[in-house]
This record gives C-alpha cells, sequence and structure tokens, in this order.
C-alpha cells in the first residue's frame, strides 16, 4: 500500500495510506526515494493561510525517485532512471493541489509545469530533493540586472535566502546576508555570502554604508514580513533594485515618498525556476546545498518534524523525508 503526507486541518499532519490513480500514457510511474520539505510554503499551507489549498491537502512540491514505468507516450525517460518530479495525480477523491510529492509512488505527468527533470549522475538524490528551492531563487535572482562587484544584501536565511546568495555570488557580486539566528548565520558563513550580519545587532545599515556609502546596488528580502519593507528600501543605494523572495500573506503598505525618492526597480518573484539548470550546478559542485541539509527523517516522523517547523525551530532549515523504507 502506497503512502502519504496529509494536512487533514490547521496545524495537523497525518501519514496516510493510498491508492494511486491508473497509470497514464504521457505519465512517469516513480517509486520516491527522498522528497524535500518547502519550509516557507509548506507551513503557510499548514496553518490554513495559503489561499489557494484547502484541506485536506497532500503538500511538498520537490521530490526524488525511480521510474519504474513510462507511458506510452512519453520520451526521453527510461525505466530505472532517477527524476526529480514536482507534483504527482492524487485519486479522484483527493483535494486538488497544485503540489503531491510528498508520496511513496507517484503518477507524474511529463507535461507539467516544470516536468519531471532527470537527475544527472552523481548528484546526491537528498541534495537533488530541495533543487526547487534553488529553482525558486533562481528564478528571483533571474528578474534582476547583477553585474560583477554589485553589492547584495539577503534578508533572511532559510533556504530561499541561502540559495539566493549563493546564485548572486555566482555571478560575481559581493554578498552580505542578514538573519536573527545563530545557526543560519554560521552555515551562510560557510557556504553561502562574504559577510554575515546578526540582525539582532541592529548593524545591518551600518555594514553597508562602510562598504558602500550610497546603498547598496540590490537588496533581496526573502522573510516574507511586511514590515521589512521600509529597511530593506533604506539599504538600497538611489536607483537600485529590490527582489521581494518572500511569500507575503498581510498587505504590503510602505511610504510613498521615500520609496520614491529612491526611485528603485521591485521585482516581485513567484513560482519555481529552471530546476535543469540547478541540477546542473550541483552536478559540477558550484553550488553548495548539501550541507544545507540539517535533518534527514523517515517518512513516519513527518507530524513530529512539522510541528519543530511549526515552533520556527531555528536549527532546522533543510529538511528531507526518506521514503526508502516504505514498501
Amino acid at each position: 500500500m502506497s503512502q502519504l503526507i496529509a494536512f487533514t486541518g490547521p496545524e495537523q499532519v497525518e501519514v496516510q495510506t493510498f491508492d494511486p490513480p491508473a497509470f497514464g500514457d504521457n505519465e512517469l510511474l516513480i517509486r520516491t526515494e527522498y522528497s524535500g520539505v518547502s519550509q516557507g510554503t509548506e507551513v503557510w499551507a499548514l496553518t490554513g493561510r495559503r489561499r489557494e489549498l484547502t484541506f485536506p491537502t497532500v503538500p511538498g512540491y520537490q521530490s526524488v525517485g525511480i521510474v519504474e514505468a513510462v507511458g506510452a507516450n512519453v520520451t526521453g525517460f527510461a525505466v530505472g532512471q532517477r527524476v526529480l518530479f514536482h507534483a504527482s495525480r492524487l485519486p479522484e477523491d483527493a483535494t486538488d493541489t497544485w503540489m503531491g510529492g510528498h508520496v511513496s509512488h507517484a503518477i507524474s505527468p511529463t507535461t507539467g509545469d516544470p516536468p519531471p527533470r532527470v537527475v544527472p549522475e552523481g548528484v546526491d538524490p537528498k541534495t537533488a530533493a530541495l533543487a526547487a528551492m534553488w529553482a525558486v531563487s533562481l528564478r528571483g535572482v533571474d528578474m534582476l540586472t547583477l553585474k560583477p562587484n554589485d553589492l547584495v544584501v539577503v534578508t533572511g536565511l532559510g533556504l530561499i535566502g541561502q540559495a539566493a546568495a549563493q546564485l548572486a555570488r555566482l555571478r560575481g557580486a559581493i554578498v552580505v546576508a542578514s538573519d536573527l539566528h545563530p545557526t543560519r548565520l554560521d552555515l551562510a558563513k560557510a557556504y553561502s555570502a562574504d559577510l554575515v550580519v546578526d540582525a539582532r545587532a541592529s548593524g545591518l545599515a551600518e555594514a553597508i554604508r562602510g562598504l558602500r556609502p550610497k546603498g547598496a546596488d540590490v537588496v533581496i528580502d526573502t522573510t516574507g514580513r511586511v514590515d521589512m519593507f521600509a529597511p530593506c528600501v533604506d539599504l538600497l543605494r538611489p536607483l537600485g533594485q529590490f527582489l521581494m523572495q518572500g511569500f507575503y500573506p498581510q498587505h504590503v503598505n510602505f511610504d510613498f515618498h521615500v520609496t520614491h525618492l529612491k526611485r528603485p526597480t521591485i521585482h516581485i518573484s513567484c513560482g519555481i525556476g529552471d530546476t535543469q539548470r540547478v541540477l546542473e550546478l550541483f552536478r559540477f559542485d558550484r553550488l553548495p546545498a548539501g550541507p544545507l541539509i540539517t535533518d534527514v527523517v523517515p517518512v513516519d516522523r513527518a507530524p513530529a518534524m512539522y510541528r519543530r517547523m511549526l515552533d520556527a525551530d531555528p536549527n532546522v532549515l533543510g529538511v528531507v523525508f526518506d521514503w526508502r523504507g516504505v514498501s
């Protein structure tokens, strides 16, 4: 019997059994090895603050597994390949969701957006199971005009922030990253940023002005906090760029006069970027994603793991569920 993770109500998580639907001509049948957690999206969904999702729902949109069968109309995939997939078709009586990745056996359409991707040889499947996090950040960074030696500030050092910092550095930027939590600051210092600033010390603005008196070229906010809008604009130089990379469940209000004087370009990113590019960067060790995985847990411990995320445990960063024990 197959298993899935279900959000059955606000802050309610269960591991349930299910019968996968019939296999189609344009689909892959995949036995899941690992599925990665998008903490922001999934915690918002679990607390009922993603308007497009209703209970019960099956979360998850980045899973890795082995292809067990290939539909008659499918090309480019073969039985035995390891693939990254972002959604699965659930039984007809399941609540509609654009996710559905936390399942032990997936019926994954090859016509999805994004479609499944073959995981290159040499890429750790646990790391590949978090590739969508880097792809989300990639979509945002691709919206920016970045030049070598630009000063980029990243506020918030969850996986999206860490990934954005790594991608900006890959393009030659100097990256200053800030967060409240020592564990995340230490990881950013080791793997993601050139300079880290403890936000509790309130020294970010001074650090930026010390490097560039007129302000940063780019600020990327991943906190999802509406009260960060004004401080982020303040960090920018005139005509700088502000990327709102977080998910903001509240209305964003801002002082137009102050913002107008800075004349920033404001980018709002949504969705997953090119996961194939991310997997290739993982393949050649251009993005140190593996060290940011803090928890690999069997799927039967999912309810306890989500409780840690609901409690905002700052030591939880990259979370991967292990499905290999599910028959």
